[in-house]
């Protein structure tokens, strides 16, 4: 076992529609942490698996020159850089946690030992499942497209579903879950590899917004009595064409916009067609996971999972890239649209 803790440290900001994996940088001149510099109320927890997500590029992008309060968060400089992540507890100051306890954190650090506070952890269950899991297909992706598909989206049987980046961490499972439901569901994605994937999920059309040409009229072909919900995970212009094709009555899951993630605000296309959703009563709704989780919503969204996921009914892509020093590349990969379903690093 290495005797240094290897972290993945920002070295730089990315400009706009800059991805590369040289913004960041492995150090290993750090020794892994020991009970001794745990504070009372901290844990140890040695890192197993991080989850690698779209709304990173923003902590990246260069600040603006006079930041204010509203300013957007950044990952400070020559610091390891953090998000979801699971691991083990390998040593505990905190009654609340024992050695061997299998947490996740939302604030995890993209490093092989990590010092968290009781107020950064969540215990998860004792199960069969891989820890890798919980940043996979019980993990916050899964659980965002649940709360988009179900909550938001209020579907009845029946109606039409179109959902943006199907093929992606989210998409995949709202394809699935809408399906469960009895949805017609149109995919979008951005490959003929993807396309066919999001196929075999169970959609029962799905555009190549890449090769398409016209969105409009390709929306409009795949969706010839209109939109009921549309799932929006792309933002720009595509979020805009879609709303030409929505029902009365429809509703629209705003849950990303990985299109304008880093982008400089002058190259970020507004939206020109809200005035044709009035009249229609169009309800838009943004949904965040955060405040769910330890709700109802959460136990249940476990509950259907694991019985789908038991029945063969779920599946779930996951882009697994091994070790902290591919960290960087896969951050890269993300941004890129490189990656083919959930990424995640397994340390």
């Amino acid at each position: 076992m290495s005797s240094t803790n290897t972290r993945v440290v920002l070295r730089e900001y990315a400009p706009d529609g800059i991805h590369s994996p040289d913004c960041f940088a492995i150090d290993d001149s750090q020794p892994i942490p020991d009970v001794k510099t745990l504070n009372k109320g901290q844990v140890l927890v040695q890192v197993s698996a991080l989850s690698v997500d779209p709304h990173q590029r923003l902590f990246i992008s260069p600040p603006p020159e006079k930041p204010t309060i509203k300013s957007a968060f950044r990952y400070p400089l020559g610091q390891a850089i953090f998000g979801i992540g699971v691991g083990t507890v390998v040593e505990s100051k905190n009654d609340a946690f024992a050695v061997g306890d299998k947490v996740r954190s939302e604030s995890m650090p993209w490093q092989a030992y990590a010092i968290l506070g009781e107020d950064q952890l969540i215990k998860l269950p004792t199960n069969d499942s891989d820890l890798s899991d919980h940043v996979g297909v019980y993990g916050m992706a899964a659980f965002t497209a649940y709360l988009g598909t179900i909550y938001a989206g209020k579907p009845e049987a029946g109606e039409t579903i179109m959902i943006s980046a199907a093929s992606g961490a989210v998409g995949q499972v709202a394809v699935q879950l809408a399906k469960a439901r009895g949805l017609r569901v149109v995919g979008m994605a951005g490959s003929d590899e993807k396309v066919e994937h999001v196929r075999s999920l169970g959609a029962d059309a799905v555009i190549n917004y890449k090769t398409c040409g016209d969105l409009n009229a390709a929306i409009a072909e795949a969706v010839p009595n209109g939109i009921d919900i549309y799932f929006d995970n792309i933002g720009g212009e595509i979020l805009d064409a879609a709303l030409l094709n929505l029902n009365p009555l429809a509703r629209v899951v705003l849950c990303g916009s990985m299109s304008t993630y880093g982008a400089a605000q002058s190259k970020i296309r507004g939206i020109t067609n809200l005035p044709s959703i009035i009249v229609k009563q169009v309800t838009l709704q943004c949904i965040y996971y955060l405040p769910h989780y330890g709700t109802q919503r959460e136990t249940n969204f476990i509950q259907e999972m694991t019985q789908l996921v038991e029945q063969g009914k779920m599946q779930f892509r996951v882009d697994e890239r091994i070790g902290l020093e591919s960290a960087p590349q896969a951050l890269a990969d993300l941004f890129a649209g490189k990656n083919f379903g959930k990424l995640i690093v397994k340390v």
